[in-house]
């Protein structure tokens, strides 16, 4: 995804600074978590949206910010 296209911010967790899209104004979202190798198990943490909003590399417009809730397995079976 291209970072332009990005409007929220993972804060804390697994995905700390991950730029993300969301089309939604408030819940809680499943985030991907990266991965380290092609081998790793896939996981995804929850991540709360929030009204707050971050400046981000002297973008024009301000990120959604999506505080970690808690972990949760998304594994694949």
């Amino acid at each position: 995804m291209n970072r332009h296209e990005c409007n929220a911010i993972c804060l804390g967790g697994p995905c700390h600074g991950l730029l993300t899209h969301i089309d939604q104004d408030i819940g809680v979202l499943d985030v991907p978590v990266p991965h380290h190798t092609p081998d790793e198990l896939r996981a995804c943490a929850r991540y709360r949206i929030t009204r707050e909003r971050v400046r981000y590399c002297d973008r024009p417009t301000s990120y959604i910010a999506l505080h970690w809730a808690d972990p949760c397995d998304c594994s694949a079976p």
